[in-house]
Parts: structure tokens; C-alpha cells; sequence
């Protein structure tokens, strides 16, 4: 137990800094905002608590690599754009003997080929840009129901001739009660430093307090999950006065009610006999911000997909909409290594 609340303290006390840094600026390595698996994709884009077969959750909360992901390893493909797309690679292992799991993850965002110009719009030939980031993730179980774990992340950015780099940790706590098919989500995410900028000052990097549930019903087979993204500021509306005056003549306003419900992220699966769950999610705080005066919303901040599970092989699908006309897909393949012993 000791164990335990000195973990939650250094969480505590990390959050508190990491507050203080990234609240009323700018931050750099925004990148880690994407989701690039499909499980959390199809859940409305931020989800700490729901453990599942997926690896790829473990980027969302490091204390969701749990045993069963022993020798098992994950690829997904995001397609954001026509010329940007993201892949991510995972694997894990169990040490026994310390009863420990580690997880490797890679992550790539490319943005294809873009044009080069001057300050006066000529072109002067075109250059390459990408994100890149590399996660190891360590998670044990405390006593019954408690997992914590870690993820150290190194940051790697260039667009063109414009390089950077970064350190961030994330850290986690998840309370998993099978018997009561109920699930408790915590994560502190990106909270780092920029070891090298692009040249024009070092910034923040993009922190994030979530918490979560995930419960399933008892006589049925579903199961929700609630999510509170961006605790850590109470206030999400980008309050761009300028843009807003000019483009539509009025300022943008958030009430209390409103600011409180932009936190929220919505997210349902139904489980199809043992091998398809269908899902959902709805992301409040995307569908405001992705708003457009006087055009339809649409599906807008909704998100849906499925899974199908085999006996060694899971397929994972989703589809995020972030206007009427635009939407991405994001497809991914987990398969074991290993048979499972009995």
C-alpha cells in the first residue's frame, strides 16, 4: 500500500507542475494528441479505462499492459489525409519472475511531400516532414484489483530543415474488478521537456489529466465508458478574437455548463456472441471545436467501429468523422506470438 500512495503523490506532484506549464500557452509535439489505434479511435478518441485485447490502448494508459499481452504484437495504419498517414508498431512481454510486462511501441507521422517557398510564395522546391516517437512501457499488478505503470517517450520531429526533440513520461493507475465487470482509469500524459527546439525558443509540450470508467451491465451485454479529458484546465474554448470577428462576426462564449461537458467523451460497445464487439463514441469537446457557423455538424465528433476476434488474430476498425465531408480510417492487427499456455 505504501507503494501504491507514493506513486499517487509523485502523480500529484508532476500533474501540479505540468499544470503550471502548459496552461494559457502554446505547445509543441501536438502530434500526441492523435489517437493512432483504432480501439480508442472508435471510443470517441480518449479512453484510460477500458482494458481489452488491444495493445495499442497502452498509449492512452500505461497500466493497461497487463500479462495477457505476453508475446503479443500490434501494427495500425491512420489514414488522416490523402498525402499524412500514421503507423504504429507495439509488442509486448511478461518477465515472470518479477512479474513485470514490457511493451516497446513506434510511432510515425508522416506528411508527405510539401512544397518549399520563399516569404514571397515562390517555390523553391518541396521537403519532407514527420513526428516520430518511441514508448517503452512498464506496468505491474499491485494487490487485487490495482495495476500501475509508466511509458518514457523520445520525441523525434523535422520539418525540412527544422529539427527537435523531446523527453516525456506518462504515468497510470487502473482499477480492474472483473467480477463486477467495473474498470477505474487514471493518466498523467506528456509531461517532459523539449530537449532541442526548432529554433525560435523551447516550448511546452502538451499535457493531459484524464480520468475514466468503464462498466459493463450485468444482464446485458454492453458496456459504456465515460471519460473526463484535459482535467488540468477547466476552460477548453480557443478563443481566437480575431479569427472570430473576422470570419463571423461574433466572439465565441462558454457558459458553466458548457465548459464542464467539453471535458466529456462518450464511448458504448456491444459485445456480438465472443468474437465482434461493435463500437461508438462521441467526443464533445472535437465537435464543438470543429464546429462551422451556419453548415450542418453532421456526424461530427462521432466516431464508430468493430472488432473481430480469432483465435491468435484481432482485426480492429474505426472511423473518426471531424466535419461533414472529412473523416479518417484507421485499421489495425494484433496477433500473438505464442499460444496461450493453459
Amino acid at each position: 500500500m505504501v507503494r501504491l500512495l507514493t506513486l499517487m503523490g509523485l502523480l500529484g506532484f508532476a500533474c501540479i507542475g505540468a499544470t503550471a506549464q502548459t496552461l494559457g500557452g502554446s505547445s509543441v509535439f501536438n502530434f500526441m494528441r492523435l489517437q493512432f489505434h483504432p480501439q480508442a479511435g472508435a471510443l470517441g478518441g480518449r479512453n484510460v479505462s477500458h482494458f481489452g485485447a488491444d495493445l495499442g490502448m497502452i498509449s492512452e494508459n500505461p497500466s493497461l499492459l497487463r500479462e495477457g499481452h505476453h508475446s503479443k504484437v500490434s501494427a495500425n495504419f491512420t489514414s488522416l489525409a490523402p498525402t499524412i498517414t500514421g503507423l504504429y508498431a507495439a509488442g509486448a512481454y511478461h518477465l515472470k519472475k518479477t512479474g513485470t510486462t514490457v511493451a516497446l511501441g513506434i510511432t510515425h507521422l508522416g506528411y508527405g511531400e510539401q512544397p518549399e517557398t520563399d516569404a514571397s510564395g515562390n517555390t523553391l522546391g518541396t521537403f519532407r516532414a514527420y513526428d516520430q516517437l518511441l514508448g517503452v512501457t512498464v506496468s505491474r499488478k499491485y494487490n487485487k484489483h490495482w495495476y500501475y505503470g509508466s511509458t518514457l517517450k523520445l520525441i523525434n520531429s523535422r520539418y525540412g530543415g527544422y529539427a527537435s526533440q523531446g523527453l516525456a513520461l506518462d504515468m497510470g493507475l487502473n482499477y480492474y474488478d472483473e467480477a463486477r465487470m467495473i474498470q477505474f482509469g487514471f493518466s498523467a500524459k506528456n509531461m517532459g521537456i523539449q530537449l532541442k527546439s526548432y529554433g525560435n525558443g523551447k516550448e511546452d509540450l502538451p499535457f493531459d489529466l484524464v480520468l475514466g470508467m468503464t462498466k459493463q451491465l450485468d444482464k446485458a451485454p454492453i458496456r459504456f465508458s465515460i471519460t473526463g479529458q484535459r482535467l488540468h484546465q477547466f476552460d477548453l474554448l480557443y478563443n481566437d478574437t480575431l479569427f472570430n470577428e473576422t470570419n463571423y462576426g461574433t466572439q465565441a462564449k462558454s457558459n458553466f455548463g458548457t465548459k464542464i461537458f467539453s471535458h466529456l467523451v462518450l464511448g458504448t460497445d456491444i459485445l456480438v456472441g465472443e468474437k465482434i464487439v461493435l463500437t461508438g463514441g462521441y467526443n464533445v469537446l472535437r465537435r464543438r471545436e470543429l464546429r462551422i457557423e451556419n453548415i450542418a455538424s453532421g456526424l461530427t465528433g462521432f466516431s464508430y467501429g468493430f472488432n473481430l476476434h480469432l483465435q491468435r488474430l484481432t482485426c480492429y476498425y474505426a472511423r473518426t468523422h471531424y466535419q461533414s465531408s472529412l473523416s479518417h480510417h484507421q485499421i489495425s492487427f494484433s496477433f500473438r506470438l505464442q499460444a496461450v499456455e493453459d
